[in-house]
């Protein structure tokens, strides 16, 4: 059997073998792939570990794209915490410039350059997408008196402030080694602080909203996967910590999910229950039932 797999991996074209030795090293290629011996524990762990991470990075290229498209074609960002993706924004962007500068194999944290802009494009939907004019009178009045709208002046400014922060995370004399691997420690704590105005948000609403149970199923699974690839790969505890502890985060929003499945139907049906009860008795007409609810109430629109 041996000899039978090895005449096969061995006529492998060079576009499978190379980046195969790439990532394996010449020692596991030889071992796993050359002499097909599949009893290197391991080899067969660092195979595995590759294989994760590689999935992961392509995987975590389009991960966030579901949710992307749900807040863009709804038009509203209903269920969605804005903290949240603000402290993910500022703590994958600092993991990402950490991986950089510090030479981490790119099959570690390769998914963190697009799950980062992601991220970016998500929290400036959730900007656009919701009620900006009750944030500051002056702000909106501002805003008319020039014939913009506040959600523009809003999405703007946090655009210039990604931009700026991460050109600077970017650049060894605006932050030094040693301030970057500060901010890293702090990454930590934010990116498990992001998780909980989701977890309350999902908690006070009993429903989902625009929230895409895609998304947080695969971020489960991400993070776990991430768990692995960093034990095999790096020693780096800081990193094995971040994702280990967001594993047990995103699973707590995942058991929510699960238990606010219908959430949303049920409280489209009890809004229209009460619109029902509050109109008299002779001119109740169901034609008239609103067909769009108020965003205040954090409820999706009717089809």
């Amino acid at each position: 059997m041996p000899s039978a797999l090895q005449s096969i991996t061995r006529s492998l074209p060079w576009f499978v073998l190379d980046p195969a030795q790439y990532l394996l090293g010449e020692k596991c290629f030889t071992s796993l792939v050359w002499d097909v011996n599949w009893t290197d524990v391991p080899c067969l762990r660092l195979g595995l570990s590759k294989g994760l991470g590689l999935g992961i990075v392509v995987f975590g290229s389009i991960i966030k794209f579901p949710q992307i498209y749900k807040i863009v074609h709804a038009r509203s960002a209903t269920g969605i915490s804005l903290a949240m993706y603000i402290l993910e924004v500022v703590a994958y962007t600092i993991s990402l410039a950490y991986a950089i500068r510090l030479h981490i194999p790119f099959s570690t944290y390769g998914e963190n350059a697009s799950l980062t802009l992601q991220n970016m494009i998500i929290t400036l939907l959730i900007i656009a997408y919701s009620p900006m004019d009750t944030y500051s009178r002056r702000v909106t009045t501002f805003c008319r008196t020039r014939g913009i709208t506040t959600n523009a002046l809003y999405v703007s400014i946090a655009a210039a402030v990604m931009v700026l922060c991460s050109l600077a995370l970017a650049s060894e004399t605006a932050v030094p080694p040693a301030m970057l691997k500060t901010l890293q420690l702090f990454t930590i704590p934010v990116s498990l602080a992001s998780k909980v105005p989701q977890m309350l948000e999902l908690h006070r609403d009993k429903a989902t909203g625009q929230l895409s149970v895609l998304v947080v199923f695969a971020q489960l699974l991400g993070t776990l996967a991430r768990v692995f690839t960093t034990l095999t790969e790096t020693n780096d505890r800081l990193l094995f910590w971040g994702f280990a502890l967001a594993t047990v985060f995103n699973a707590v929003i995942a058991v929510q999910v699960l238990l606010y499945w219908n959430g949303n139907e049920k409280r489209a049906a009890l809004h229209e229950g009460r619109w029902y009860e509050s109109v008299p008795v002779g001119r109740r007409n169901v034609s008239e039932l609103p067909t769009t609810i108020s965003p205040a109430r954090g409820l999706p629109k009717r089809d």
